[in-house]
């Protein structure tokens, strides 16, 4: 089995990174979409 060479590990690692960072944003954004969604349905029930 082939070895990757050091700068393909390092460019997977930063891409894994840079995607797993990029989930964890969304999960935030979609969390604060659903707080505010919660909040108005709380707000019409009244």
């Amino acid at each position: 089995m082939a070895r990757r060479s050091h700068h393909s590990f390092n460019k997977r690692q930063k891409e894994l990174e840079r995607k797993a960072k990029a989930k964890k944003k969304m999960e935030r954004r979609q969390s604060k979409n659903k707080m505010a969604e919660d909040e108005e349905t709380d707000d019409t029930e009244q």
